[in-house]
């Protein structure tokens, strides 16, 4: 994994390099540090049967990954772009490694410990390897780099979501937690060395040390990121919840679920790919995706398994298709300022993975009906903010 992160020695890209190896060393530590937040939801039955736990408690767990997330990447606004990234990125890792560690040995506080471990690893390192992306990638794989990385989150949730049947019998969630904290420790031993075998750190990028104007576009393309994020954890955490309320068997709302996260990775792939060859759909891209994911959760206020189906796919695939997108466009005007304009947008999606499943619980209760009522609502207004960026873009 080390040598898939290693930053270039000077800004530019070198001549004849993709930088794929980078970006796919970047997709793995992403889906790593996503884990402690997808493993106890997927564990969230077990978790609650053994400790005695309420599924508000276990959302509260939740809740503070992304909470910790926000704090990550606020504090990654205020350092240095990204000089010595991969002691970053080993030290993110090891604390994900503990977080989990602890979590499976003493759950009743672990479990927490861990969500703000992960949380704030997750939230620091993903401002630096947005700017790691802009560096190390061939302008035409950029975009596609960053649908990759991206791709990494709703993969986590795959994972996670397929170990914890698989495995939890043979070993236990606990076990599974243990397991998956290993590939964590190894990818931090494996940066740690090679960033010593290194020597001397990268240059800072021209430009890094400059203050950073938080603008009309990058404060409208943050609150389009608060909304996606509000409507693609909402969306995580109650589709299978709802269908399995309207009469759906547990196995056919999983298999929605499933279906509308595979989706979700082809879209962040495949918007990257088109992105990275016409440069210019990039925006009226962005606008349709959130206007996509609007249109599919209104399909889910509509009784039937057409519209159903129909409305988690295009919620999944629009309504949070658009995340490697959105922080393309952040970072792309600002070169050498990538990580700081980037950990502006990370805050804003963070805040928006938080307030996401605490809405929709509130809702839920009141009337199952109008979570995919307010989703919807999110949705539109973070293609409404995707608008006022581009106005503010082009305004002189």
């Amino acid at each position: 994994m080390s040598t898939l992160v290693r930053p270039p020695r000077s800004g530019p890209v070198r001549a004849g390099a993709s930088g794929l190896p980078t970006a796919l060393g970047v997709a793995g530590v992403t889906v790593l540090t996503s884990l402690p937040v997808f493993l106890p939801g997927a564990a969230n039955g077990l978790i609650c049967a053994e400790l005695g736990w309420s599924a508000t408690r276990t959302g509260a767990v939740l809740a503070v990954y992304w909470l910790a997330s926000l704090t990550g990447a606020f504090v990654s606004r205020r350092s240095a772009s990204p000089v010595g990234v991969e002691r970053t990125l080993a030290v993110a890792l090891g604390a994900t490694c503990a977080g989990l560690l602890g979590a499976a040995g003493a759950p009743a506080t672990g479990l927490w410990i861990s969500s703000a471990l992960g949380g704030l690893a997750y939230g620091y390192t993903q401002p630096h390897t947005n700017a790691l992306l802009m560096r190390r990638c061939a302008p035409g794989l950029r975009a596609f780099a960053f649908g990759l990385k991206q791709a990494a989150v709703p993969t986590a949730t795959l994972l996670a979501s397929a170990a914890m049947p698989l495995l939890a019998g043979p070993v236990g969630w606990r076990g599974v937690f243990a397991a998956t904290a290993v590939p964590c420790g190894l990818g931090a031993v494996l940066l740690v060395r090679h960033a010593a075998a290194e020597g001397r750190q990268p240059a800072a990028a021209a430009g890094a040390g400059a203050p950073l104007k938080a603008d009309a576009r990058l404060i409208a393309l943050s609150c389009a990121g608060f909304f996606g994020a509000l409507v693609g954890n909402g969306l995580g955490g109650f589709l299978v919840l709802a269908l399995t309320t309207r009469g759906a068997s547990l196995q056919l709302a999983g298999a929605v679920a499933t279906a509308g996260a595979a989706l979700n990775i082809a879209v962040r792939l495949g918007v990257g790919w088109l992105v990275g060859r016409l440069p210019r759909l990039a925006w009226p891209v962005l606008v349709g995706l959130f206007a996509t994911g609007a249109v599919g959760a209104v399909l889910l206020t509509r009784p039937g398994p057409v519209p159903t189906l129909l409305g988690a796919l295009l919620a999944y695939g629009g309504g949070w298709g658009w995340a490697g997108l959105l922080h393309y466009v952040v970072g792309l005007p600002h070169p050498g300022r990538e990580q700081r304009a980037t950990a502006v947008s990370q805050m804003g999606v963070s805040l928006g993975a938080a307030a996401g499943p605490v809405l929709c619980g509130v809702l839920f209760g009141l009337l199952p009906d109008a979570v995919w009522w307010a989703l919807a609502a999110a949705s539109a207004a973070g293609s409404a903010c995707v608008l006022v960026a581009a106005a503010a873009r082009r305004a002189p």
